[in-house]
């Protein structure tokens, strides 16, 4: 977002050091008249802003009105929207030099026109074409000329907003330009499904990949007629079964537990230089055994993401599919002396069994992230239901 900001800001500084002249001289006409205008009501004796307004509110002026007379020559019906712009154009403009003081208007021999007239025929004449040329859009009956139909009913909306019974044609265009995909479930993979799966499954949150023509249902409308078919076709469902791989090693260490006489050759007990009994220590070897155990349960669903076009009956895309929930636990036990044990060791004795899930578990957890999968598929290939 920072990055974003600071790009704006260097824009708005870069275009407000090109100068008035600058504008005029690369054909930014109304760029021009907006800088020199705001400069003149700053500094009206600014006589190099004076000479940049003069020609380009000229020639952007000639440049709308050579256009305007392009566009009547050519006689194309859907030439008043065009013709609308360019009369508005020489409006704003108009407006925009006006509030400059009498003496630089007469300086640029500023005579104002009232467009009125002209913006009000242009702005009927194209709400009319773009009215009766989308009704003969919605008669082809194809999806592609309803959306063209829409947008230019849109355009006839944006002149007058209560423009005969625009609204009415507006849902009727939508409703023949969007595209319906029903997206469900088959199972053949001759396994028994959990009850809530495919209710899990057909849960996938699929309404952030609608757009503006195309729309998803998971649960079908009766008598609704839908384009697109997206199936789940599951043919694959295996679960491992439980294993548990058993490994042993000790662990040892030298412990004092007490001591001995020193005796001579004869048995006696000998003495140190001071007179007193010499002991040794007696060490024992303390034992102590580490069972690990590695348990594993995995379960795997695969088929495919199938694309139907309905009116065909053909398929259009098919994708493999696969996801594989994976259950792993390692713990150990200790027989023996456990303070002979390394920290390490010991770390592995804090874990403990726990009970294989449920074969049923394991199918909804793999269905969990086949879902993810699903819907990550779907979002590559929405043009292709466009």
């Amino acid at each position: 977002m920072k990055r974003v900001l600071y790009v704006l800001i260097i824009s708005v500084v870069l275009a407000s050091c090109v100068s008035s002249t600058k504008m005029l001289q690369r054909g930014q006409y109304d760029e021009a008249i907006n800088k020199s205008v705001s400069k003149l009501m700053s500094d009206p004796s600014n006589a190099k802003e004076l000479n940049v307004l003069n020609q380009s509110y000229k020639l952007a002026n000639q440049k709308d009105k050579d256009r305007i007379d392009q566009l009547q020559l050519s006689g194309q019906p859907d030439r008043w929207d065009n013709i609308f712009a360019c009369y508005n154009a020489m409006s704003s403009r108009q407006e925009v030099v006006s509030r400059l003081q009498q003496t630089i208007l007469t300086a640029i021999g500023y005579k104002y026109v009232n467009y009125n007239n002209a913006i009000a025929e242009a702005k009927n004449k194209a709400a009319d074409y773009y009215y009766i040329h989308s009704k003969t859009l919605l008669e082809k009956k194809d999806k592609y000329s309803a959306r063209q139909a829409y947008d230019e009913l849109q355009r006839v909306k944006s002149y007058f907003p209560n423009y005969k019974d625009v609204d009415a044609l507006i849902n009727q265009a939508y409703e023949a330009g969007v595209s319906y995909v029903l997206f469900k479930m088959m199972n053949n993979s001759q396994s028994i499904l959990p009850v809530d799966f495919e209710r899990d499954l057909l849960k996938t949150s699929l309404a952030n990949l609608n757009q503006k023509w195309l729309v998803f249902h998971s649960q079908p409308i009766t008598d609704f007629y839908y384009d697109y078919s997206i199936i789940v076709n599951i043919k694959v469902i295996d679960i491992s079964p439980e294993s548990q791989n058993q490994s042993n090693f000790t662990e040892t260490r030298e412990v004092q537990d007490g001591f001995q006489y020193k005796l001579d050759a004869n048995g006696n007990v000998i003495k140190d230089v001071n007179g007193n009994d010499i002991k040794i220590p007696k060490f024992v070897t303390h034992y102590c055994t580490i069972t690990e155990v590695k348990q594993y349960k995995s379960s795997v669903i695969a088929g495919t993401i199938d694309f139907w076009e309905n009116q065909s009956k053909q398929i259009i895309k098919t994708e493999p599919i696969r996801s594989e929930f994976v259950f792993k636990n390692f713990y150990a036990t200790a027989s023996g002396d456990v303070t002979v044990l390394t920290p390490e060791s010991r770390k592995k004795l804090d874990s403990q069994y726990l009970p294989f899930p449920e074969n049923g578990n394991m199918i909804m957890s793999t269905g969990n992230i086949l879902k993810g999968m699903v819907k990550d598929i779907i979002r590559r290939h929405l043009n292709m239901l466009n």
